[in-house]
């Protein structure tokens, strides 16, 4: 008698805890459908959004870290999307701060202020020798080169088109980003030239 009462109970408890196994997975989906998480992947894609609007330019790739918030936020269920304001602090990288809004459902909810580290690279083109002044670049001269940029409106040349029988107005060490003030166009005339000068007026002609 003991033994089936003891056979018994067994029974009665292995056929609850699957019950009350359905239990605990209810409670978890009612309370993910009490809410969400707003992760950092999520800060990432707006704040690049933001900029690359903004700033974006070709032959650019840009990085973004979140530094600020750490874990993911919880929110209330509904469908979000968040927005950064109005942009601070001009396309200059490194570290930087960002108010972004959060909508759920379309509905303004809070202001998260986010931190981040952003990391810009750039093809520019780099001299491959030292280059002098009054020196006139030839295609021999230059090559291109993947480097960080310390904002996105940089001025580093970023064509070769743009370099290639430019005069150099000072000195350029290899293998270091050209700048659009380093060169200009190369003079048409040089002192001590002999030139023809031509006016005409109406029907006259001077030479």
């Amino acid at each position: 008698m003991k033994i089936m009462l003891a056979i018994g109970l067994l029974c009665v408890g292995v056929t609850w805890w699957p019950d009350a196994g359905s239990a605990l997975a209810a409670r978890s989906q009612d309370g993910s459908a009490k809410g969400q998480f707003v992760a950092a992947r999520d800060f990432e894609q707006v704040v690049f959004s933001a900029l690359s609007r903004e700033y974006g330019r070709p032959r650019h790739r840009m990085g973004i870290r979140i530094l600020s918030p750490k874990k993911p936020l919880r929110v209330r269920a509904g469908k979000f999307h968040l927005e950064v304001e109005k942009l601070t602090g001009g396309a200059r990288t490194g570290r930087r701060a960002f108010r972004v809004g959060l909508f759920i459902n379309g509905q303004f909810t809070k202001t998260i202020n986010v931190v981040s580290e952003i990391t810009v690279k750039a093809n520019v083109i780099v001299p491959i020798r030292w280059i002098k002044p009054k020196e006139v670049v030839g295609a021999e001269d230059i090559t291109s080169m993947t480097v960080d940029v310390p904002s996105l409106t940089h001025d580093f040349i970023l064509h070769q088109d743009d370099v290639i029988g430019k005069q150099v107005l000072r000195p350029l060490p290899p293998r270091r980003p050209i700048r659009k003030g380093m060169l200009d166009d190369p003079p048409v005339v040089h002192k001590g030239d002999r030139v023809m000068m031509e006016i005409r007026l109406g029907g006259l002609l001077v030479q």
